[in-house]
């Protein structure tokens, strides 16, 4: 008996009161919410601090561009955390309120978009932009690069919500090369496995910076463990980032994970196409090219039932080599298709893009024949590729004008085009876009790229940047360009014009200063320095629209004066006189504008004002040519208007 009591009163006072039972579970639900509130608190105070930077697609200008975007430098760090060097946008900018004559267009796609191996004055999309400005110059028409080398698929689809908010009309794609070893691919190193939904889940967890720290530390740990086990690399980041992407070597036809990475590009592409249709955005996809003919697969393993790829690429050789160009061109394919290392897109690619476009309607650029017509042969090679899928110079003209004939045949921008000589249009851009300079930095950075693997079959340290010797000007400035850290292609277009415009070189000069006005199209810099070399030579009319140009950009003293003096010098005063009064308040001490203005004032009949500015003009400069004479005049012109009001 004694013992069930025993129990009782135990078992009582067990029993919590109704007082203490609202506490233990406030105290439970504060012990469970204590993990939540460590991130809570850890994530606020990451944003505080600005870990991670900005990785906004866009970011604001200031000062004289206050009003427009630019390409944030910084935002591939959504999709690389293990590498080194990370690759960086174009350096395209827009308006952040579109004009009403307006008409945008983004442009999405891997390194071959971005130009690789030249500057931005050679992708298609920057000739593509200039070519629509010779043939809508009514229109205020934006062109903007947001591709980058190594991305794929999932960066188009990442940036398209930023994308849409900017008002485009149009969204061009040159991509489908980079789907297994470009940033989050199937099968590369910046991967976070091979399942969609894991990388769109991450691509939506990205924007907590809780996630990101977590992210960089196991990527900081990826790249520690990969130091321990292979050792320092000599390899210059930027030359190696193509080996440094890839973690499968080998993708045989037909292999789970190539099947992947299609299904990867299809997935990707149907959700940018159904969104971009419920925008009301037009699309325009576009096939790829490769080098075919003068590049061997580089891997070649067994695709039951192909040969491997080195025996059909060695059969395609020995059909060209007897003229059998339509037979050894199906070889060639097949070969490129079969070659296990995936750089180069398989026509599978290509059948995938064609098929895509015919049901969701949208247009495709036929690439490939724009290539194989101008192709010696009929079969894609050196002759228009640098190396195994960028074009050359002229193959980045021939991807610029299939664009254009594609947007001119399905009525972009307008229904019906006025007449334009296309060819005229593209020899121009091809005497003014580019000079030897650009050529070389190409065939330096292509060198570069080929010393290492997989252009060298075995894998090693990349002694071609260690061993590189200049062997002229053009070479000492293209690779110094391309290594040097406070020098840029910019900085040396700029030196060999200061260098021609010593030796009185000017026409050269002016080349230098127009391929710069490609590469900085948004900078008013390179269109006041080809001016100032007309005016030097005495030639006003060809310095007169690079002036105006440039005030589109940015209001400076010597562009306004400049187009004052031209107007006055032909007869046009009244128009003159704007340009001058503006450029007096922004340089008030320059004699030779003083004297201009007192000028202009003299031919609008506004005699008192002309006085009063040359004598401003002789305070600073009593000596300055043809001064005195002309306050004579202005003297006696007055003495004769007061004598008249006397009369």
């Amino acid at each position: 008996m004694k013992r069930q009591e025993r129990k009782k009163t135990i078992a009582e006072k067990s029993k919590a009161s109704p007082e203490t039972a609202i506490p233990r579970r406030f105290f439970a639900a504060g012990v469970a919410l204590i993990p939540i509130l460590f991130f809570v608190l850890l994530e606020i105070g990451l944003r505080i601090i600005g870990y991670g930077g900005n990785l906004q697609l866009f970011l604001p200008l200031e000062g004289a561009y206050s009003q427009y975007l630019a390409i944030n430098p910084s935002v591939g760090k959504r999709f690389f955390f293990t590498q080194e060097t990370i690759p960086t946008p174009s350096n395209d900018i827009f308006l952040k309120q579109k004009p009403d004559n307006g008409y945008r267009i983004f442009v999405l796609g891997g390194s071959t978009t971005i130009g690789y191996p030249y500057g931005p004055n050679l992708m298609f999309s920057r000739l593509l932009h200039l070519m629509l400005n010779d043939i809508f110059p009514e229109r205020r028409i934006e062109v903007v690069n947001v591709a980058m080398t190594a991305v794929n698929s999932y960066t188009y689809l990442d940036y398209l919500d930023e994308i849409l908010a900017r008002e485009p009309d149009a969204i061009l794609i040159y991509g489908g090369h980079n789907e297994f070893y470009g940033a989050l691919g199937v099968a590369s190193a910046e991967s976070l496995g091979k399942f969609r939904w894991v990388v769109k889940a991450y691509l939506k967890l990205k924007k907590f910076r809780t996630f990101l720290l977590l992210r960089d530390a196991i990527g900081t740990l990826r790249v520690a463990l990969q130091r321990w086990l292979r050792g320092e690399s000599v390899e210059d980041p930027s030359a190696t980032l193509m080996e440094r992407m890839v973690a499968e070597k080998r993708i045989p036809y037909g292999d789970p994970i190539y099947r992947m990475g299609l299904e990867q590009l299809e997935f990707n592409l149907r959700e940018l196409l159904q969104r971009c249709r419920r925008a009301g955005v037009k699309v325009v996809l576009s096939e790829l090219v490769s080098n075919i003919r003068d590049l061997p697969p580089f891997e070649s393993v067994a695709a039951d039932p192909f040969p491997p790829a080195d025996q059909v690429y060695r059969q395609a050789r020995q059909l060209d080599r007897q003229g059998r160009f339509r037979e050894a061109k199906a070889k060639y394919y097949l070969a490129k298709d079969l070659d296990a290392l995936r750089f180069r897109a398989s026509e599978d690619v290509n059948q995938l893009l064609r098929r895509l476009a015919g049901e969701y309607r949208v247009p495709l650029v036929p690439m490939k024949a724009f290539f194989e017509s101008k192709a010696r042969d009929g079969l894609i090679g050196n002759d228009l590729m640098t190396d195994h899928l960028h074009p050359n110079i002229q193959g980045y003209f021939i991807m610029a004008t299939a664009f254009l004939r594609t947007l001119r045949q399905h009525g972009f921008i307008e229904p019906i085009w006025r007449q334009i000589p296309i060819p005229r249009i593209v020899q121009r851009l091809r005497s003014r876009c580019y000079t030897a300079l650009d050529s070389v930095y190409g065939e330096v950075r292509i060198r570069i790229l080929k010393g290492g693997w997989p252009f060298k079959k075995e894998q090693g340290p990349n002694l071609e940047l260690l061993n590189f010797k200049p062997r002229n000007l053009l070479e000492q400035l293209a690779f110094r360009a391309w290594v040097g850290k406070n020098y840029s292609l910019e900085k040396a277009h700029v030196d060999l014009a200061a260098m021609a415009e010593q030796n009185k070189e000017f026409e050269k000069a002016a080349g230098e200063y127009q391929a710069l006005i490609c590469l900085t199209p948004y900078n008013a810099s390179p269109y006041l320095k080809l001016a100032n070399v007309y005016i030097v030579q005495g030639d006003l009319n060809r310095a007169l629209p690079y002036l105006y140009q440039s005030l589109r950009l940015e209001s400076t003293a010597f562009a306004n004066k400049w187009i004052g003096q031209i107007l006055l010098d032909k007869g046009k005063a009244r128009e003159a006189l704007p340009y001058l009064e503006k450029a007096r308040r922004q340089a008030p001490r320059d004699p030779q504008l003083l004297y201009n203005l007192s000028g202009a004032y003299a031919l609008n009949q506004r005699f008192d004002e002309a006085m009063k500015t040359i004598v401003e003009a002789e305070e600073i400069d009593p000596d300055f040519p043809d001064l005195q004479a002309f306050k004579r005049q202005l003297q006696e012109i007055l003495e004769k208007n007061r004598a008249r009001k006397n009369e």
